[in-house]
């Protein structure tokens, strides 16, 4: 990976909603994403599930060509998973990310190097996060009429 090489990680919990939302509102939700962050070295997004046999995230997120990292539902383990997802990238080399979550933990992202945070139109942001994050990108909450192209 190149310094340059943007990473985004979505905070599923955070930028989503519950992950017992239809697919077609999660389609559209993670296409939103996708397409305001621009170009991307890669993209990984965390969840929790309690149920595997019942989780149709994953597979949403692999139509979009999003990896999906789930985790045992406890506080804040997705937050967790993707800060150290990060943290791998950075020992390869990325130092540019950002992040779909309004959640302060993300502030670590700091430490790594350059990072924007990407948040709906009216979602409150952490304070510290806002003031750690290069920018914060505004995106217009999708509506799931129109079909997302799969990558």
């Amino acid at each position: 990976m190149e310094a340059s090489d943007r990473v985004l990680l979505i905070d599923l919990e955070n930028a989503v909603g519950t992950i017992h939302v239809r697919s077609r509102i999660l389609r559209a939700k993670v296409h939103a994403l996708l397409q305001a962050v621009g170009p991307v070295h890669h993209a990984l997004a965390s969840h929790a599930q309690a149920d595997p046999v019942e989780d149709t995230v994953v597979s949403v997120l692999a139509e979009l060509g999003v990896a999906a990292w789930r985790v045992e539902q406890h506080d804040n383990a997705a937050e967790f998973a993707l800060i150290s997802h990060a943290r791998y990238a950075y020992q390869q080399g990325c130092r540019t990310f950002a992040v779909a979550s309004a959640d302060r933990a993300f502030t670590a992202l700091a430490d790594l190097g350059a990072f924007d945070v990407l948040a709906w139109e009216g979602q409150q942001v952490s304070a510290k996060l806002e003031d750690r994050a290069q920018s914060v990108i505004r995106v217009a909450r999708p509506t799931p009429i129109d079909p997302v192209p799969a990558q």
